[in-house]
């Protein structure tokens, strides 16, 4: 485990006043149309169609949710843009689901403090956050491992402690911040994420993010 108790999330943490949590979409630049399992030599450079890439994409290939509020049109283009190269391509979508991938993340000072890299769905999103806006007096909000990866988060009547680290332990992420202004923020980014994908679902024709699957 990386972590045990309360000593263990606060050993080390840095406050960050504006830590607050967003859900991104992730935006790939191309689609690829090869074979994944029987790639041809410049098969990954040559098998590509290129994708629309919306105004908002921020380095990293992400658009936050905050940024992509009043924009929907933009994200609505770009997974278009997926459903007709898949079509062209004669690609099933129900295999390409890594072109619908969303994230939390926690950012401060618009940079990405904490991610969740093996949550690509909006139920594990929404699960995340709902989790953060949780009203339970004290304790552990969430604690989750993955190849690799473990995160953790831990609630006193004022503030969240995060850790974030490997499977062996050792941390490299440890911070907190207040715990009023979290929930509020976590219950703003839900609502606004539920709004975008509503959007989506009209505007692209179906649900490819799981969104009516769970987490509503």
């Amino acid at each position: 485990m990386l972590f045990d108790n309360l000593a263990e999330f606060t050993r080390n943490s840095k406050y960050l006043p504006d830590l607050a949590p967003d859900v991104a979409f992730l935006i790939r630049p191309d689609f690829f149309y090869g074979n994944f399992n029987k790639p041809e030599p410049n098969d990954m450079r040559n098998k590509v169609e290129k994708l629309y890439q919306p105004r908002q994409t921020r380095t990293g290939h992400l658009v936050l949710s905050a940024a992509a509020q009043g924009h929907e049109s933009e994200l609505a283009r770009y997974y278009t843009s997926v459903v007709q190269a898949a079509a062209k391509h004669r690609k099933q979508l129900r295999e390409q689901a890594h072109y619908f991938w969303m994230r939390p993340l926690l950012l401060s000072r618009g940079e990405v403090q904490l991610s969740f890299p093996w949550y690509d769905t909006f139920p594990e999103s929404a699960s995340l956050l709902k989790s953060l806006a949780d009203p339970m007096p004290e304790g552990l909000l969430y604690d989750d491992m993955d190849q690799g990866w473990t995160a953790g988060a831990y609630a006193t009547a004022d503030k969240v402690y995060f850790l974030e680290g490997d499977e062996d332990g050792k941390p490299h992420t440890a911070c907190h911040t207040d715990r009023a202004r979290l929930q509020q923020a976590a219950t703003l980014a839900l609502a606004r994420t539920r709004q975008l994908l509503e959007a989506l679902v009209k505007q692209v024709g179906q649900d490819y993010w799981r969104f009516g699957g769970g987490g509503r």
